[in-house]
């Protein structure tokens, strides 16, 4: 479980990206899926196709999916370029979905040789959703006050208030660069909200485990100090309520 009791968690998502070379190693990458599969059947026996590989759409576009049991979570995909491991707020414990992260590059090492130039990166992202009513609220007066962000508009003197909210902020740090993605979105019943996506992406990495496993501890934690800290006050006190 997630470690707050109201947590307005949608799902966390992490993705292994890597360049391919040459031909030989893009016509190898359409094998990924099959040579995968064997090893982690055990914990993710359900597989399914979710695109074809064509060229040229199919680069960095997970291929397969692999999960715990039809329409379950966690779930895992690849494709040519790409590897995620997604799970959602119900199935979410940090020291679980880490161990689950580190267990899947493993075997794709087993399979997979990369080399120092592929540019391997990688990201952790976390999608939440607060609820809010648009035609109600004033979408900008809930940024102050709830995420400590502040907007002020003076173009438009009308008494309607905003129906939408697209806003990205960009830092570079020494784990790569965090993006915070906040827009109008729902939730997996459908209901309207303020969807925040906080994503933290490196720089070229060396794609070994122990930099794989130090680089993931540090952007866990500052992801969730990220969150904590925009979302502290009334909203933070919220999600914390039993």
């Amino acid at each position: 479980m997630s470690r707050l009791p109201k947590a307005p968690l949608i799902e966390v998502i992490f993705e292994l990206r890597w360049t391919s070379l040459d031909a030989n190693d893009l016509q190898d990458s359409q094998y990924l899926h099959g040579d995968l599969y064997p090893l982690i059947k055990d914990k993710y026996p359900y597989r399914e196709a979710i695109q074809g590989f064509t060229m040229p759409s199919f680069f960095n576009a997970p291929t397969h999916r692999f999960r715990t049991a039809a329409n379950d979570y966690p779930l895992v995909q690849i494709g040519p370029g790409i590897l995620t491991i997604n799970t959602v707020d119900s199935k979410y414990f940090w020291s679980e979905y880490e161990t689950w992260v580190i267990d899947i590059i493993g075997n794709l090492k087993k399979i997979y040789a990369f080399k120092n130039t592929q540019n391997v990166r990688l990201t952790l992202q976390y999608i939440d959703l607060v609820r809010f009513d648009f035609d109600k609220e004033n979408v900008l007066d809930f940024l102050k006050e709830h995420l400590h962000i502040t907007i002020n508009q003076g173009f438009y003197t009308s008494q309607s208030i905003a129906k939408n909210v697209g806003l990205a902020l960009n830092f570079d740090n020494d784990l790569g660069t965090l993006n915070i993605s906040i827009n109008r979105g729902k939730n997996t019943l459908g209901e309207d909200g303020i969807a925040i996506q906080t994503n933290l992406t490196s720089g070229d990495v060396e794609p070994e485990i122990q930099h794989i496993r130090d680089w993931l501890a540090k952007a866990h934690e500052l992801t969730s100090s990220i969150f904590k800290e925009m979302t502290k006050g009334k909203l933070q006190e919220a999600f914390a309520s039993k």
